[in-house]
């Protein structure tokens, strides 16, 4: 176990640490998103009077985030204990050499590059959110937005489903892989049952909050939904790949095993790599 230790606070996971914190840096308003123009339509009455028409897809009203169904602060509460919990559940009851450390640093990275992507495509696209008019405070009579609301122009992606995604889904992988390697059978009255399904539906269970995060952003109006399916797609690939390069694909009695690289055993910086079965 003290070797366990040392493999998971090595200097790979320091390191991929580092690379969290500096994009999670990226979601700071240092860069101001592109400025797009406030869409309208200027109507000339037959008296000659000039109206001003609001795109209504961006004339939706404005819900604060403290009173959204998933605001920030449960967002990032879900994507960090979920996992964790998950993970401080799986080692306890089937402890596996370098799983630990594997995940650790699968899940970070998954979570540093999609927070850095998400938040470099908000700024670059300038996207308006379905509530634009309200958050700037447009007035119609100058056809100018009254007050800055910078967090308007970044609709494209959606950071919830992006974030939500690659923290569930990577959770969901791991525990598919759980799974797997050791199906779920319980002995009844009936004789032995499987409940493999039963568990393969649980496992699932992170995947389904989700898209309960990302169905609640079209229903605040705070994203279109074509900002929440590519948010989940951005979320989605990157815990695809950054699973796949630490834990491999899931295969029944699939094994991981600590592998040490040139360096002695007792290095911090070891390697935790896979062994096929």
């Amino acid at each position: 176990m003290p070797f366990e230790n040392r493999i998971v606070c090595g200097r790979d996971t320091l390191v991929i640490a580092v690379f969290l914190v500096f994009c999670l840096l990226l979601e700071l308003p240092l860069v101001h998103p592109h400025d797009r123009p406030i869409p309208m339509q200027i109507v000339t009455l037959s008296n000659g009077t000039s109206v001003v028409v609001k795109e209504l897809l961006l004339d939706h009203e404005y819900i604060p985030d403290h009173k959204q169904l998933c605001p920030s602060s449960l967002l990032i509460g879900l994507c960090l204990l979920v996992p964790l919990g998950v993970l401080g559940v799986a080692t306890y009851l089937a402890p596996k050499p370098g799983e630990a450390a594997s995940f650790l640093r699968g899940f970070m990275l998954t979570m540093a590059c999609t927070v850095a992507l998400t938040d470099l495509m908000k700024n670059y696209i300038g996207y308006l959110r379905p509530f634009i008019y309200g958050a700037c405070g447009f007035d119609p009579v100058t056809r100018k937005c009254t007050h800055p609301a910078a967090d308007a122009h970044k609709s494209f992606p959606s950071g919830h489903s992006s974030l939500s995604f690659c923290s569930m889904l990577f959770t969901s992988l791991f525990l598919l892989r759980k799974v797997a390697a050791q199906p779920v059978k319980i002995s009844s009255c009936l004789g032995m049952q499987d409940f493999t399904n039963v568990a393969l539906l649980l496992a699932l269970s992170p995947l389904l909050l989700a898209f309960w995060i990302a169905s609640s952003r079209v229903r605040d109006n705070a994203h279109h939904p074509a900002d929440v399916v590519f948010g989940s797609f951005i979320g989605s690939g990157w815990a695809i790949f950054w699973y796949a390069r630490y834990f491999g694909p899931i295969q029944k009695g699939e094994e991981m095993s600590v592998v040490s690289s040139s360096d002695p055993p007792h290095r911090d910086d070891d390697a935790v790599l896979m062994v096929p079965p």
